[in-house]
């Protein structure tokens, strides 16, 4: 099986599985063939998005290790569960080791000197790309994580939920649009920066039949934004992040500002305020 996504500067994209059958092989972004003997039940994450990955689909006490984000009260999509089985911080790699896992899953942009070590004790380790453009490879990885941990299954449930959830809001947008609603100039924010072309969000906002103001205004990637153009550029909607608990101190605080405050989107209450552990994981 290979489902081949695009390439970034982090290492190959592309998703190569072999057989359903063990031992189990995948290629992965470092382009190392990881060769996985069993189901894996004793598995660590480094990563935050991983995390969420694995929460999903694996039962919870297989997960002995993971990131620090995972505690993150903040803006952490797992902290309860994590709260609860009590894994290890994945930042040492000898307290890892010590845990004697089956399976370590890495982050593409996570230090080489961790992945290097891990490897070099023999112990499976596929290095995952953990940034995305699109929804379609968020879909591809679930599938991947299940193969990778032997939980193929829950993974494809998980799967046929995301892809249900997304033709849902396409399905509203649809249904909007047909009855005459013009397509909505969205602008997406984190704090002072915005979300152009080539961004998770970018794609979101295509699959939904809006415009990206951002990417419109020639914006690419995560990349800080001028207030002053907010004013020029008025979007219909501003979408923004804040941590669990602050939605309404950001909502306050983008309102006072003066190149807000004259956009169409402030003007007709067009601003929306999500708590981070909604609009920042790539999961």
């Amino acid at each position: 099986l290979q489902l081949p996504v695009a390439a970034t500067s982090e290492g190959s994209a592309a998703i190569r599985t072999g057989s359903l059958a063990y031992p189990r092989e995948a290629i992965d972004s470092d382009n190392v063939r990881v060769r996985i003997p069993l189901p894996a039940r004793r598995i660590v994450s480094q990563y935050w998005s991983i995390d969420d990955y694995l929460y999903s689909i694996a039962p919870p006490e297989s997960i002995v290790a993971v990131s620090e984000s995972a505690y993150a009260r903040s803006f952490s999509n797992v902290y309860l569960l994590a709260e609860k089985f009590h894994p290890v911080i994945a930042t040492d790699p000898e307290r890892v080791l010590s845990l004697d896992p089956d399976l370590i899953l890495v982050s593409s942009d996570g230090r080489s000197d961790y992945t290097s070590l891990v490897r070099s004790t023999g112990v499976p380790v596929y290095r995952m790309q953990s940034t995305f453009h699109t929804l379609d490879q968020i879909e591809k990885t679930i599938l991947l994580t299940g193969y990778l941990i032997g939980q193929d299954a829950a993974a494809q449930r998980v799967a046929a939920r995301f892809r249900a959830r997304i033709e849902e809001a396409r399905a509203k947008a649809q249904t909007a649009l047909a009855r005459g609603a013009a397509p909505p100039h969205i602008l997406c924010l984190a704090g002072r920066h915005g979300y152009g072309g080539k961004t998770l969000l970018d794609d979101v906002l295509k699959t939904i039949g809006a415009s990206n103001v951002a990417a419109e205004h020639g914006l690419e990637g995560y990349a800080p934004v001028n207030f002053e153009q907010i004013a020029q550029w008025s979007p219909d909607w501003i979408v923004a992040g804040a941590d669990r608990g602050k939605t309404k101190f950001v909502l306050e605080q983008l309102l006072t500002d003066p190149a807000v405050a004259v956009t169409k989107a402030a003007r007709e209450h067009h601003i929306l305020v999500l708590e981070n552990d909604i609009v920042q994981p790539m999961s």
